[in-house]
């Protein structure tokens, strides 16, 4: 299925055309993945001086119906490709509304066809970029003068490799550490009669949420009066998904804009899960081989700005023929995602009343906060505006995880 995107300022790019999938035998790098950090270390490649040769590998082929949020950093090296933006949001529980607002930041919607519409519009004078669709990527090896990337039509020999598909939830928590599993269904929906708001992002709705042990809400990103992105959203510490998203979302929309089932229609939908861990990223590479590794925030699981910040890092040590590292945060950050992590994890039914408090901050504090720009002052406000007891109680679990790490990470160097 393919959208209809809107009126209000969004731009909708049809979907790239079709690309020959013969391959070449060798080029200087190899990209596996065209989607946020692929597409965008790509244009920077493109943009540098020098005459090397990148392949850009999509798995996917035809419509992506995929789509990233953010608020505007001014980190995106595509930044034509937005597809609509809000400068209000706000989070809805039992308890009262948080309104928010940024105008210097507003809050940003890339669709994945409008993103890659944009790049293949930057690369088409290039002669040294390419990116192939349709070609899932087998494997990648070491060979004796470079790496081998196999796909099902061939395979390609590279100087260097980045894996930019993207983060996997892990099947596993190690000791001491917390997994979170960030499921969700989103569905682009048309209704027949101007039911949605196109000022203002519903971040988080918890007026719906019933569901024991986990925390769940929903999201709107209204595009217009009649079209709007409604996502199904949970947080779970189990692989397993125990709700029925499409069937929360079909409530939520009769609840919250009494539309009857044959007043809307959905046009098209994205499923996935992204991991929320304190887990620190590793990964055994062959040599020469590069992962895209941290860009997700532990406790959020945004990652589109942080991908591209990032973007311009791997380009350069791609380029300079150097390992890519991972994104790291600084240290204040992972310690405060670890403890929310473990809020979120032990008190998933207080969630709601601590996004609340969070939101209800002045805008331009918390996207300081949420986009890692924020001074100590910043993050002493955020806390102290939070509940105490139970982050308390966080706080001394994560401090007791830490020792646990210590005392096992002794032991395995004695």
């Amino acid at each position: 299925m393919t959208s209809t995107l809107p009126e209000a300022g969004v731009v909708h790019a049809p979907a790239s055309g079709p690309c020959a999938r013969r391959l070449p035998s060798t080029v200087d790098i190899a990209i596996v993945g065209g989607g946020c950090v692929g597409l965008a270390t790509a244009v920077r490649l493109a943009a540098m001086p020098g005459s090397r040769t990148v392949l850009v590998l999509e798995g996917r082929s035809g419509d992506d119906s995929r789509s990233w949020c953010s608020w505007d950093d001014g980190s995106d090296p595509v930044p034509e490709a937005r597809s609509a933006s809000w400068s209000r949001w706000e989070v809805r529980t039992e308890r009262g509304v948080s309104v928010g607002s940024d105008p210097a930041h507003p809050y940003v919607l890339v669709r994945a066809a409008d993103r890659r519409a944009a790049a293949d519009r930057r690369l088409a004078t290039s002669r040294s970029v390419r990116l192939v669709d349709g070609v899932p990527v087998r494997a990648v090896d070491r060979s004796d003068d470079g790496v081998l990337v196999r796909t099902r039509t061939g395979s390609v020999r590279a100087s260097a490799v980045l894996d930019a598909r993207g983060p996997r939830c892990p099947t596993s928590t190690p000791l001491g550490r917390v997994v979170l599993h960030q499921r969700f269904v989103g569905q682009w929906v048309t209704a027949e009669r101007p039911v949605f708001d196109p000022t203002t992002v519903t971040l988080m709705d918890f007026a719906d949420a019933r569901q024991p042990g986990v925390v769940h809400f929903v999201y709107v990103l209204p595009v217009s009066t009649t079209h709007a992105l409604v996502e199904s959203t949970l947080f779970t510490p189990v692989a397993d998904d125990p709700l029925d998203h499409r069937s929360a979302i079909a409530a939520y929309v009769q609840r919250r804009w009494a539309l009857d089932r044959d007043e809307w229609k959905v046009d098209d939908e994205e499923q996935g899960c992204i991991p929320m861990t304190d887990v620190v990223p590793a990964a055994a590479r062959p040599a020469r081989v590069s992962a895209v590794l941290g860009t997700t925030r532990p406790s959020s699981g945004y990652g589109f700005a942080r991908s591209n910040r990032h973007s311009e890092t791997i380009a350069e040590h791609l380029a300079a023929g150097t390992p890519v590292p991972a994104f790291v945060d600084r240290g204040r950050t992972r310690f405060l995602d670890a403890v929310f992590l473990r809020f979120l994890r032990h008190r998933p039914d207080e969630a709601a009343e601590a996004f609340r408090r969070l939101f209800a901050l002045p805008g331009p504090l918390v996207v300081r906060f949420l986009t890692e720009r924020s001074s100590v002052v910043d993050d002493l406000r955020i806390v102290l505006a939070l509940q105490k007891t139970p982050f308390l109680a966080a706080l001394v679990r994560t401090l007791a995880d830490a020792a646990v790490r210590a005392v096992r990470g002794q032991r395995g160097r004695s």
